[in-house]
């Protein structure tokens, strides 16, 4: 009886146990906290070989190369090994004596089971008497863009001869979320400082593929230092270089390493050939306008370029004629939307030709205002950029105010076939450009105000997009009229040269790169909404 009696109490508490399932308790939020480490936080006179920390829990590791970051640097190939509950670290190199290290391990040791990173960790030591305790904090961001950058390598140097390409600093560290960075442990000494997306993960610069930016003056930590702001941007440093030349029948095609802003040519031969950009800015392409060529094999080229950092090329090229078979292309020019001007009265568009332009003619190319009233273009209307294959059209044209109110008053501007004609001879074709002119009531004003002692700078108007729309230069009081209703921002740039463009600066001459400003409204915001027949301003931009 009392053996039934316990089958009976067995049985029934496996069909309880059956029909629910175990809870798992509350979900892990805590993360694991640090219990001891070796060497102990600002220890003095370390001689250790590796770095130990034990914490309360089992413990992983996320992206230790890139997480945690040591200060001076112990080498790239440094070893981070877990063993349940501790974290040793095993450095490259031999620390060096009378050094403090700083380590910031930011999020990358973790809790086993739901991967909560321990907050803010960080351990300093020396390998001598002293703790050097100074710091240095800034912010960098993006210039001509208003997103914070993420996790870019901030670092310093002292020596002069130290160059951000070719060297890896000795203090670092990385930006925060929204470009906020801390570098400490620092002794007293002058310093110079920049930043860089260290894609490669080599701590050196590589000016092709990673945005940088750097200030110029030194600084002392054991003084009152500003906060550092230091602009991020991405251009080509290197060296011009030329990497082929391509010659054909008619045409030699002067490869670069990089785009370029500027082509000199000194040649005795300079009659024999048009030269203009090819695709790209990285291309230098010589036309053979003459079917005789010299009795010379090849022609020599003095060539004088120059990048947008001021980097130059003086060099030597050999051009010639070669008989290849090449496949022709058709002749095609792409023009932009024709935009009218309300102010100016004048309609301007834009074309990209693919084939140099031997010929205009204008008797093809005229604006129908509507249907009795026709708009010559002449010549003068026309200039062509060679160098850059661009045309540009510009045309006054003045509306009467009744047909400018009217919303059917849209004139065309008419291109006939063969309007343009190539250097080969064949023809454009035939097209027609609606020019879209809208109601004034339907557009708004955009007033600014400038105080600034700058002797020179650019203020520009800018869409959604962040396009230009409009620049003027050194303006103390502006109104942008004639707006579409939309929304618009307004940047400045501090022209420190006074040559009417931004300047990239360029590390090798010491010189920053042109400062840019982008106008914010009292509650932060980039925007300014314009609505139709609605006047915005003036805004006051102070700087």
């Amino acid at each position: 009886m009392r053996l039934f009696a316990a089958l009976f109490v067995l049985i029934v508490f496996a069909r309880c146990a059956n029909q629910t399932s175990p809870n798992g308790g509350p979900q892990d939020k805590k993360p694991p906290a640090l219990i001891s480490s070796n060497p102990k936080s600002n220890q003095r006179n370390f001689t250790g070989e590796k770095i130990e920390l034990t914490f309360d829990e089992y413990i992983k590791l996320k992206d230790p190369s890139e997480e945690i970051m040591i200060s001076p640097t112990v080498g790239k190939e440094t070893k981070f090994q877990v063993k349940k509950n501790k974290l040793v670290i095993v450095p490259k190199l031999k620390l060096a004596e009378n050094t403090t290290y700083n380590i910031s391990f930011r999020d990358a040791v973790q809790d086993i089971n739901e991967g909560n990173p321990v907050f803010n960790l960080r351990l300093a030591f020396s390998t001598g008497d002293e703790i050097d305790s100074l710091s240095v904090s800034g912010n960098v961001y993006q210039l001509f863009k208003e997103e914070p950058p993420e996790k870019i390598t901030v670092a310093l140097y002292q020596a002069d001869t130290f160059n951000i390409f070719n060297h890896q600093p000795t203090y670092f560290t990385r930006t925060d979320k929204k470009g906020n960075f801390t570098i400490t442990n620092l002794k007293a000494g002058l310093y110079r400082i920049y930043a860089f997306d260290d894609k490669s993960k080599n701590l050196k610069v590589e000016s092709k593929s990673e945005r940088f930016g750097f200030l110029t003056k030194q600084f002392n930590p054991a003084d009152k230092v500003d906060t550092l702001k230091i602009p991020l941007m991405q251009v080509d440093a290197r060296p011009i270089k030329i990497t082929s030349i391509r010659n054909t029948t008619r045409t030699s095609s002067v490869r670069l390493n990089k785009a370029i802003d500027s082509i000199r040519v000194e040649s005795e031969y300079q009659n024999y050939f048009i030269k203009y950009f090819g695709d790209q800015q990285n291309e230098i392409v010589f036309y053979g306008i003459l079917e005789e060529q010299p009795l010379e094999d090849s022609l020599k080229i003095n060539l004088h370029l120059q990048d947008s950092t001021g980097n130059k090329l003086d060099t030597i090229a050999y051009v010639k004629s070669v008989k290849v078979k090449t496949i022709k292309e058709k002749f095609a020019i792409n023009f932009t939307p024709t935009q009218y001007d309300y102010q100016a009265g004048t309609i301007t568009t834009t074309g990209n030709f693919n084939k140099l332009i031997s010929s205009i003619n204008t008797d093809s190319i005229y604006i129908q205002i509507d249907s009795t009233h026709f708009k010559a273009v002449e010549k003068k209307n026309i200039s062509i950029d060679t160098l850059h294959h661009r045309v540009k059209l510009s045309v006054d044209l003045k509306l009467p105010k009744t047909e400018k109110d009217s919303p059917t008053s849209n004139p065309i501007l008419i291109f006939g076939k063969g309007a343009f004609v190539s250097i080969e001879q064949d023809s454009s074709k035939a097209r027609n450009e609606v020019i879209r002119i809208e109601k004034e009531d339907a557009l708004g004003s955009l007033s600014v105000e400038i105080s600034t002692k700058e002797q020179n700078y650019i203020l520009q108007l800018l869409n959604g997009k962040g396009e230009v729309l409009e620049t003027k230069p050194n303006v103390k009081k502006h109104s942008f009229s004639f707006l579409n209703a939309q929304e618009y921002k307004l940047r400045i740039i501090i022209d420190r040269n006074g040559n009417k463009k931004w300047d990239p600066g360029n590390f090798e001459k010491s010189v920053e790169p042109e400062s840019v400003i982008l106008y914010k409204t009292f509650d932060g915001k980039t925007s300014v909404p314009v609505r139709a027949n609605w006047e915005v301003g003036p805004l006051l931009i102070k700087f």
